[in-house]
């Protein structure tokens, strides 16, 4: 642990306290929450944030706790105070887990208030033994089982759909040795966005993605797919499980992607009517089988179309995505109150696919430099927020992190417009974030 604030009189104020893994981006859904619990459970609540490092002045929070033990091995290996990452949020919702502090407070404020909330990206490897903890997402042992690669291709050929030829290979030692057809694609058991998946075309590719593996990766199994070289579009669905048999689509939208890498979404999808039509039943499909194992909740497929006419599910992803925010806010339903209203088991209002969609186009993207060691130059907060959801056409622009800071690996900010044209919001976005990444972030050579 490297930082905290926390109130002195914390265990004895008015308060309900709620810990929050909703960081950067989605910081400002922390609010919409503290008021959704209010409104259903009464009281007064606050959130405590959890994050793996301390933002610039312009974002800190009231009440945050700083958990990144690797970033403790990285500044004593280096020695230089100044180093900072940002890492996965199942690892930061495993050191919040395993965490003596943590738990040693989830046990004083369960006395003093009863129940404690834990709100999280995802819920994966968040495993917190208390009966009155209550995640407000996933149940965290499914989410983190359907998390894993190998469950999805699993459960897209059970369901008897279209998918890339892949082969699980048990370590890397039987990828060596039987995978002798290049290219193809590589994928760690546990990976998201991108990370941790490549294109390998040589032998030395290969060792260099996996000398590069988190110690959890190089462990499991590893996914080799077919290198599919004729992708036109990148679509990812967003979808909710309700109860059995009742999953509701709330988005489709195309992934912005840097090589393979999640960069962010823009909505609505171009993808074809027929298309459209396949990925809203795959969706539908993979959520009622989620709901037989007892899945509760948000979660979304990521979807690869060809020229040759495939539209692939390649990625299940168990958790609330990279289009929340966007998806919360666009919404004229209260999407916050319905993933509440399932957690506490409570009746549900009548909604549709059609409840969530909007007239407008709206995209977001990452503002991730090109390189690690990348020195944070411009603190960012142009624009509401909101603006973009209530004025159609405008713009806001965030780094979340300390000026002078070097990132070793990790995003620190945030792009979001809107508009009435796809061709133009994309070109707009694609333009104004390579402007902010070149003026607002330096190499740092020392």
């Amino acid at each position: 642990m490297l930082k905290e604030k926390l109130p002195c009189d914390i265990l004895s104020d008015e308060y309900n306290y709620f810990f929050t893994m909703l960081t950067d981006k989605f910081q400002p859904l922390n609010e919409r929450w503290r008021l959704a619990l209010e409104n259903r459970l009464g009281g007064q609540f606050k959130p405590i944030s959890i994050i793996p490092f301390h933002h610039n002045k312009q974002f800190e929070e009231e009440n945050f706790i700083v958990l990144n033990e690797e970033m403790d091995k990285m500044r004593n290996k280096y020695d230089h105070e100044k180093l900072f990452n940002l890492i996965y949020p199942e690892d930061l919702n495993k050191q919040f887990s395993e965490s003596q502090f943590i738990n040693q407070l989830i046990n004083k404020l369960v006395k003093k208030q009863g129940k404690v909330f834990i709100l999280g990206f995802t819920s994966v490897w968040l495993d917190i033994d208390n009966p009155n903890v209550v995640v407000l997402g996933p149940d965290g042992a499914l989410a983190s089982r359907y998390d894993a690669k190998i469950e999805h291709v699993r459960i897209f050929k059970k369901l008897g759909m279209d998918t890339i030829s892949s082969t699980v290979y048990e370590n890397i030692e039987d990828l060596r040795k039987k995978q002798t057809e290049y290219p193809f694609f590589v994928s760690a058991m546990y990976s998201s966005g991108g990370i941790e998946s490549q294109a390998i075309f040589t032998l030395e590719d290969l060792e260099a993605f996996y000398s590069k593996l988190r110690p959890v990766n190089q462990t499991e199994p590893i996914i080799v797919a077919k290198f599919i070289d004729d992708i036109v579009l990148a679509p990812n669905s967003n979808a909710i499980v309700t109860g059995l048999n009742e999953t509701t689509m709330v988005s489709i939208s195309d992934q912005i992607l840097r090589n393979n890498q999640y960069m962010g979404n823009i909505y609505p999808s171009r993808a074809s009517t027929t298309d459209q039509k396949l990925i809203y039943e795959m969706t539908i499909q993979v959520g009622n089988n989620l709901s037989e194992q007892g899945y509760r909740g948000l979660f979304g497929l990521d979807f690869l179309i060809t020229k040759s006419g495939h539209c692939y599910p390649i990625d299940l992803n168990p958790r609330r995505q990279g289009g929340y925010y966007c998806n919360v806010m666009s919404s004229q339903f209260d999407l916050i109150d319905l993933e509440l209203a399932v957690i506490l088991d409570e009746p549900l209002p009548k909604f549709s696919y059609s409840d969530f969609q909007v007239d407008y186009c709206w995209a977001h993207s990452k503002l991730t430099p090109y390189f690690p060691n990348m020195k944070i130059v411009k603190e960012i907060n142009e624009g509401d927020s909101e603006g973009p959801f209530k004025k159609i056409g405008s713009t806001h622009k965030a780094i979340y992190y300390p000026r002078g800071y070097i990132l070793v690996v990790g995003n620190p900010g945030f792009y979001l417009t809107s508009g009435t044209s796809y061709k133009k919001v994309k070109l707009r976005l694609y333009e104004e974030t390579e402007k902010i990444i070149s003026k607002n972030y330096e190499l740092y050579v020392g």
